[in-house]
């Protein structure tokens, strides 16, 4: 099962509530940010692509003063993403693997916020899409972040719209209450993802 939607629309929310279902939890933040900082290959391509001031002085990617870049400049984003994206992609689907492998029986959840951008929706047998409002999501990302108004909203809109991301879900979960709400209607989700009937309709794994 994918789990994804727009920066700080209650995503990881959403798999906390399921991972307390039984599911396994796979999280593609945690395993962009380990690709890059175990890997000195990636960190040199970086610094070829974008100069040594990305980096900070343990020579490490920093992530403040790429993310002011790229998500202000399409074509340094693309660039970013070309590098990053396919030692990410090969991880994630290591992590898929091992996880279905360990336990058979035991859903595995991907939270992941670019699975309609990148393609790879035919992955996951559900994919649930998580909304929330460009104002709620803003306050979100000031507060959790530290960012300033324009970061945030730099962020949300260098990202794929939340109506197209509902096109692409199996289902869609609206972030549009407090946190209770939310994981009220997360449970709601899983309970009819795993109904007897819904059960029979999933195809087998790809993995």
């Amino acid at each position: 099962m994918g789990v994804t939607g727009g920066i700080a629309s209650g995503k990881t929310t959403v798999c906390r509530v399921f991972e307390a279902q039984g599911a396994k939890i796979v999280d593609a933040d945690r395993i962009g940010r380990a690709v890059v900082e175990e890997d000195p290959g990636i960190l040199e391509a970086l610094r070829t692509e974008f100069g040594a001031g990305m980096l900070t002085p343990e020579g490490m990617l920093d992530r403040r003063k790429m993310g002011k870049l790229v998500f202000t400049d399409p074509v340094a984003k693309a660039k970013l993403d070309r590098i990053v994206h396919p030692p990410l992609f090969l991880r994630l689907r290591e992590e898929i693997r091992e996880a279905l492998s360990e336990d058979q029986e035991r859903p595995v959840v991907v939270d992941a916020a670019l699975i309609v951008e990148c393609g790879i929706t035919d992955w996951f047998d559900v994919v649930v899409t998580v909304r929330a409002s460009e104002e709620r999501r803003i306050a979100r990302l000031m507060r959790r972040n530290g960012l300033f108004r324009k970061e945030a909203l730099d962020r949300i809109r260098s990202q794929m719209s939340d109506s197209e991301k509902a096109k692409a879900a199996t289902f869609v979960i609206r972030n549009d209450g407090d946190e209770e709400e939310l994981r009220r209607r997360a449970l709601e989700v899983w309970r009819e993802i795993n109904a007897p009937s819904e059960k029979k309709r999933l195809t087998e794994p790809l993995f």
